[in-house]
């Protein structure tokens, strides 16, 4: 039997764990396949897809779990991975790997597999955005964080852009903790902190249209195109009530990296809209939230948004990879508020390509959502544009490509 395969993403970010389950179920007719991670909090997703999951120690909490996403987001400075902990990962993680005898590591961001898999001698692979990465910065025309129209606007985006590809390759933002832990474990990390994130192998779920053209990518990447959440889960039927009245539907998501503090306005946004409002944001509001919200939101929990369809008419998310494909996938234009960078990339990309409005963070509140929603409805161009990428997509099968490189990579 073939040596199997480690999927180790952070379990505390669902878009990880539905891109490793998606990808793993095409590589587990040429190989086992195990699973780790540190958290509990989607854990049982990789249980319910059938595959083996080992909790790691130490045991993330859930507030260090959202610790580390407002870190993602820059909402946070505090690292709840100190170097002790960061120790202890690696020791796990080593040891996962050598008794299981992997041959290689898939992961999210878990950044301690960066010195564990290396230090275990083990191919890393990385199922990641292109949004920001090392190629990404090398090549960056545009910062990507904000729709530049105008001239003084572009001007000021290509000058920003210059300034990230001069001193992104050259921050060293890493703990030295972290640096003295590689030493201790024989692995030497590289100067730059985004040079530090990059695998043996990089995988870009980004759609080849929302990646800058033309451009040549390192030999270390691979385009395999979007990796969408198939959640095994029944439409409630308060979705279908909401979807069967006359009113159009609005899909309101943001994931598991938003907040309630990016959802409720949006939400309370919608009174008045002649819309029905579809938000599946349960583990995000407390009773008192969803009891002042207008009548027309419908919150729910998470929702198997590949089987939604014609269900809906628009989607309104915080433009991360995963909602906004999804998105695409089932042909609903888009408004997106992004919060973190790699939402705004996404976002950005989307309203270039003309299938998304844009709001900005500062607009959450101010904004007019249901003249914004009425806009989108009615535009007929937009819904177009989203149709033609939905075709494409649709020949695109990122999970089963993702596996044949993992698959190429082991092979040499």
């Amino acid at each position: 039997m073939p040596a199997p395969v480690l999927f180790a993403p952070e379990t505390f970010n669902l878009a990880e764990v539905t891109r490793g389950i998606e990808v793993a179920r095409r590589l587990a007719t040429r190989r086992p396949v195990l699973f780790c991670g540190f958290s509990r909090r989607y854990a049982d997703r990789i249980v319910q897809a059938g595959f083996e999951f080992r909790l790691l120690s130490p045991e993330l909490s859930e507030h260090e779990a959202d610790q580390l996403l407002a870190l993602d987001q820059g909402k946070a400075l505090r690292n709840p991975l100190t170097a002790s902990v960061m120790s202890r990962r690696v020791a796990a993680e080593r040891h996962l790997i050598h008794r299981s005898g992997a041959a290689g590591v898939v992961i999210g961001s878990t950044v301690s597999q960066f010195i564990s898999a290396r230090a275990e001698a083990r191919p890393l692979v990385y199922l990641k955005p292109f949004a920001y990465s090392a190629a990404h910065i090398a090549t960056m025309r545009s910062t990507g964080l904000w729709p530049a129209t105008g001239r003084w606007a572009r001007s000021w985006d290509r000058a920003g852009a210059a300034a990230a590809r001069a001193v992104l390759p050259r921050l060293r933002l890493l703990p030295p903790g972290w640096r003295r832990l590689a030493a201790q474990n024989g692995v030497r990390l590289p100067p730059s902190s985004t040079d530090f994130l990059e695998a043996d192998l990089n995988l870009i779920t980004t759609p080849a249209p929302f990646l800058p053209q033309p451009m040549q990518l390192p030999v270390s990447y691979a385009v395999v195109g979007p990796i969408s959440a198939r959640l095994d889960a029944a439409i409630p039927e308060e979705v279908r009530a909401a979807a069967d009245r006359a009113a159009p539907v609005v899909y309101v998501a943001v994931g598991s990296s938003g907040g309630r503090e990016v959802v409720l306005p949006i939400l309370h946004g919608m009174a008045g809209a002649p819309v029905s409002v579809i938000a599946p944001a349960g583990h995000l509001l407390t009773g008192a939230d969803r009891a002042a919200l207008p009548q027309n939101v419908h919150v729910t929990g998470w929702l198997p948004a590949h089987r939604l369809g014609s269900l809906v008419d628009i989607a309104i998310t915080h433009g991360g990879e995963g909602t906004v494909q999804n998105s695409l996938e089932q042909g609903w234009p888009m408004i997106l508020a992004p919060l973190q960078w790699e939402q705004r990339f996404t976002a950005v990309q989307s309203t270039r390509l003309g299938l998304a409005r844009f709001v900005p963070p500062r607009r959450l509140r101010s904004a007019d959502w249901p003249a914004l929603v009425r806009e989108v409805l009615a535009d007929a161009a937009m819904r177009e544009r989203v149709h033609q990428l939905r075709q494409q997509l649709s020949a695109m099968d990122g999970p089963s490509r993702a596996a044949q490189e993992i698959s190429r990579v082991l092979a040499g």
